[in-house]
């Protein structure tokens, strides 16, 4: 009896593995995405450890774009701002610096000249702080990329902590990345579009802000490795 009852189950288990595999091939195009799930709900999203431990001195979050690649100066304040309040927000530092400030320390320097920028050193010295996590945007592209779910808005820079007492890079190892650690971040947006109004443009702006934001912190703590809103192709409300 016990014999034709496990017999029983583990034909039951092996249909139900042929009707999972049929809808995962059937649905091969569109990334077969119920294997996220699953995998999520049986084993938990497991966490990524920090990739850098921020020594807890006074730190500037400096924004630098001398390429002008983000579309508007008030997006390097809120990337730097969020950066800095969500690494206090988790006492991983307890004194920064404003970034607007340090925009407009870097403005003075330069006396208004683009050809003759004010070193980062320079910058932190000014506003007494021993610690910079300096950014440097590369791509902004709200348009990004399509696919079935719509657009992809995609930011992209280099990150890199200066300790500005040491005179030394401490992240990422210059060697190995010099040019700092790439980073990209990517947003859904499901309608194509909200990008033809200057008020659509500037929401979705702020939104790939924000989570590019959000990245960068992650650099330096312990974090959930799947964001279920993204990985699902379905956009967080």
């Amino acid at each position: 009896m016990q014999q034709r009852f496990d017999r029983s189950n583990r034909s039951l288990v092996a249909r139900a593995a042929l009707v999972a595999a049929s809808v995962c091939l059937g649905a091969l195009l569109a990334s077969c995405n119920i294997i996220t799930p699953l995998t999520y709900a049986v084993d938990g999203p497991g966490q990524t450890d920090a990739e850098y431990t921020l020594p807890n001195k006074k730190t500037v979050v400096f924004v630098d774009d001398p390429r002008n690649i983000l579309p508007r100066t008030a997006l390097r304040t809120s990337i730097g701002d969020a950066v800095s309040f969500d690494l206090m927000g988790r006492e991983l530092l307890t004194s920064t610096v404003a970034t607007r400030d340090a925009i407009a320390i870097a403005r003075a320097g330069s006396g208004g000249n683009a050809n003759k920028l004010m070193s980062v050193e320079a910058v932190a010295h000014a506003l007494d702080a021993s610690q910079v996590i300096y950014i440097k945007p590369i791509i902004f592209d709200l348009a990004g990329r399509s696919d079935a779910q719509g657009l992809r808005p995609t930011a992209t820079v280099f990150v890199k902590v200066l300790d500005i007492d040491a005179k030394m890079r401490m992240f990422p190892a210059s060697d190995v990345m010099p040019d700092g650690r790439e980073l990209s971040a990517t947003i859904r947006e499901s309608d194509p579009n909200i990008l033809r109004t200057r008020a659509g443009r500037t929401q979705v702006e702020e939104e790939l802000a924000k989570k590019l934001a959000i990245d960068i912190g992650r650099l330096f703590y312990k974090h959930d490795r799947i964001d279920l809103g993204e990985n699902l192709g379905t956009r967080k409300q």
